[in-house]
């Protein structure tokens, strides 16, 4: 069986509707996903009551660390604890939402002025929302060159992410119930991945796109700490240049068993 265990939807910054996204990875073979959306676990929610193919609830939760994002994978067994968490997660999108409207006048520099309506119609707003949005809107430039010159860490119209610290985000999802997995660790520029593990995460997302030749390292820091490892494509769109597409990247055999034994205790 094959698990993707990293992907996005239309309620952040994904392409695809809840129902398409199903309908895509049932056509690939793929036994078990997870819908893991910005700030926002309400798409994995609704997904769980999926006929067609296992669906583990999950989110990947924006925190900060030692002046960097540091993106952490909530997963849970079943929604019966989340309560606290979701009133956490509102007012996460509601800093997210006051974010993408200081970034959209920071924009105005370089000539590039966005109708808001955009930032109403999905949970969660993200920068990947914002550059979809650029294009959308008739300027004529990549995703890969917006983050390169406008929005990405250090441009002119960059704002960080969100404040809530990692140790912070990680313990809402242990109290919530869920495993807390460190997401793309290959990605962190200013925090050493160990630094994160210290923390009291579950297990870290030792296969990711264009990064697969890390994963023996990653996977020895797993033992090293006793966790567990995970494996996602983190797709948004197909061919985006930036993420993989859905099913590149999946979790198997005794990994799956692993992850799948350390949720079932939850």
């Amino acid at each position: 069986m094959l698990a993707d265990l990293h992907i996005h939807s239309i309620n952040s910054d994904g392409v695809y509707r809840i129902d398409e996204l199903i309908d895509k990875a049932t056509k690939l073979g793929l036994g078990i996903i997870s819908i893991t959306d910005h700030d926002t676990i309400v798409s994995s929610i609704e997904a769980s009551n999926s006929k067609l193919i296992k669906i583990i609830i999950g989110l990947e939760l924006s925190t900060f660390n030692n002046g960097e994002s540091v993106h952490i994978l909530g997963y849970f067994n079943n929604d019966d604890n989340i309560g606290t968490f979701l009133n956490f997660l509102e007012n996460q999108l509601a800093n997210r939402r006051k974010r993408a409207l200081e970034i959209l006048e920071k924009l105005k520099i370089f000539n590039i002025i966005l109708n808001p309506q955009f930032i109403n119609e999905s949970k969660s707003i993200t920068r990947g929302n914002i550059a979809t949005e650029i294009i959308k809107q008739g300027y004529n430039y990549t995703k890969k060159e917006i983050f390169r010159d406008f929005i990405g860490v250090g441009c002119p119209a960059y704002l960080p992410s969100l404040k809530t610290t990692t140790i912070e985000g990680i313990k809402n999802i242990h109290d919530a119930g869920g495993l807390a997995v460190l997401a793309h660790p290959m990605l962190l520029k200013k925090n050493n991945a160990e630094d994160i593990l210290k923390l009291g995460v579950d297990g870290i997302e030792a296969r990711y796109p264009n990064h697969l030749d890390k994963e023996d390292y990653y996977r020895q820091l797993a033992s090293k700490y006793n966790i567990f490892i995970t494996a996602g494509s983190d797709f948004h769109s197909y061919d985006d240049g930036m993420h993989g597409n859905l099913g590149d990247v999946t979790l198997s055999g005794n990994d799956l068993e692993m992850f799948l034994g350390k949720l079932n205790e939850r």
